[in-house]
């Protein structure tokens, strides 16, 4: 054993917290969703669409999924995103869903059109337990979930 392990291991003996960089960060595991547009509902569904999750815990860190091409309003997007917590001054999560390259809706001159949002309250950095947010309008759905992942700097 080196060392510094058996300081360590004497100093939690006497009842003293060792002090080391803990780094948080914040992942996303974001899995599927579904959306219908309201817009057009009389009209058959030609042909894929392209959607991409975007997501922000501070304005300058913004994250995104690729894009995925979905059929009949569902998305499979699998993927992870992680964010660094440096402050548990951070409260929200952020997140929109964006349909690209729309002919129906060209929205803006790129054809992106936002489907959804949300601002979902992140847990305190103790807590251990599941919790739920509401949503104000339901017009579709995303899965996803988050965690609290704390590590020692190596």
């Amino acid at each position: 054993m080196s060392e510094k392990q058996t300081t360590k291991q004497r100093l939690i003996r006497k009842g003293k917290k060792v002090q080391e960089p803990v780094n948080t960060e914040l992942v996303v595991d974001i899995s599927e969703g579904f959306t219908k547009d309201e817009r057009d509902l009389t009209q058959p569904h030609m042909g894929p669409e392209f959607f991409r999750v975007m997501a922000w815990i501070d304005e300058e860190d913004e994250d995104g999924t690729s894009v995925v091409m979905s059929f009949h309003g569902f998305h499979q997007f699998k993927q992870r995103l992680v964010f660094p917590l440096d402050s548990s001054s951070y409260k929200y999560l952020y997140i929109e869903l964006i349909r690209g390259r729309s002919i129906k809706n060209p929205g803006t001159s790129n054809g992106t059109v936002v489907m959804g949002r949300a601002k979902i309250r992140l847990p305190p950095w103790t807590s251990c337990g599941k919790f739920t947010s509401k949503c104000v309008e339901i017009k579709g759905y995303l899965n996803l979930s988050m965690k609290l992942h704390r590590y020692l700097e190596p």
